[in-house]
């Protein structure tokens, strides 16, 4: 069972999915960016903000003991995980979406960004 501090990311964690699996036909139509896509910025912002809310479910939940170490490696490892997940499940689902390692590569990089502005904002905040 989750607790109350997870929520937020449980909940965004089930957003990231419904909005990944859905058919393309059902997504919004964006202009193509010659160096960078929407689409790629779209992965990295929802795994940036995934990241947040999962530090910030674990530093509620350890009751002022602190963020660990252990803690940060975990939510990127989960996802690094995550990322991969739906992109396998895009390749077998066969609802006209296909895997992208490119996707994979901006998940990583939006949850390392919502690592560091994690700590940005809670950690070094409270340091200074």
């Amino acid at each position: 069972m989750f607790s109350k501090p997870y929520l937020p990311a449980v909940g965004w964690a089930a957003l990231i999915l419904i909005l990944t699996l859905l058919p393309p036909q059902a997504l919004p139509k964006v202009p193509d960016w010659n160096i960078i896509s929407i689409h790629s910025l779209a992965h990295l912002f929802v795994f940036m903000v995934w990241a947040f809310l999962v530090l910030d479910g674990f530093t509620k939940s350890s009751a002022g003991s602190g963020l660990r170490t252990s803690q940060i490696f975990l939510t990127l490892f989960l996802a690094i995980s995550y990322g991969i997940i739906i992109e396998l499940l895009q390749g077998f689902m066969r609802l006209g979406r296909q895997p992208d390692i490119v996707d994979v590569v901006y998940n990583t990089v939006g949850a390392l960004l919502g690592i560091l502005f994690f700590y940005l904002v809670k950690v070094y905040k409270r340091t200074s």
